[in-house]
């Protein structure tokens, strides 16, 4: 077998490797079910997914507060109109929707302290993608100790971007190890 044949069957193991640790993390992380909270937190790009989550734990009576994490960004507002229409039209529940500062998961970790402060809360429910739910707890746990419950959007992640959510979430992770505290 010669050198370049080594080298390929090398990095092939190691993705093999690198696929293997990554799928309890990235596509089969822990997650919970909705529960009673103070309130509902819906972050990253609150796709209409996320938003229907929330929502249906407001109409399950499972809590009746809403935050929605949402860029002022017109081109990031047009991915996401329900999002859009629910933070811009009367609701028959408390809502607050901004844009974080930072728009990282840290800048909504922080953001959810503060509203979590202010508002008396204990507990609330947080809604992400899959890929993005371990990182998500690290960082929120790192930021507040109330109770927190981690809710996951199904079918959010398409075949052909799980190449890239590995590689997003790694980067994530190392940023992470960097920026200790909250």
């Amino acid at each position: 077998m010669g050198r370049g044949m080594k080298i390929v069957l090398v990095m092939l193991a190691g993705m093999g490797v690198y696929t293997l640790v990554g799928l309890p993390i990235f596509v089969f992380p822990a997650h919970d079910e909705p529960q009673d909270v103070d309130a509902v937190f819906v972050i990253g790009e609150p796709t209409d997914t996320r938003i229907e989550i929330a929502e249906a734990m407001i109409e399950d009576g499972q809590t009746d507060t809403l935050m929605v994490s949402l860029s002022v960004l017109e081109d990031d507002r047009r991915r996401v109109p329900l999002a859009v229409e629910v933070c811009s039209e009367p609701q028959d529940y408390a809502i607050y929707c901004s844009m974080p500062d930072p728009f990282t998961t840290l800048g909504e970790a922080r953001w959810m302290r503060q509203m979590a402060d202010e508002n008396g809360w204990e507990s609330v429910a947080v809604v992400t993608n899959t890929p993005h739910m371990t990182r998500t707890r690290v960082v929120m746990d790192r930021c507040w100790d109330g109770d927190i419950v981690y809710l996951k959007s199904e079918g959010e992640v398409t075949p052909i971007r799980w190449p890239f959510q590995f590689i997003y979430q790694t980067a994530g992770f190392a940023k992470m190890l960097v920026e200790r505290g909250c």
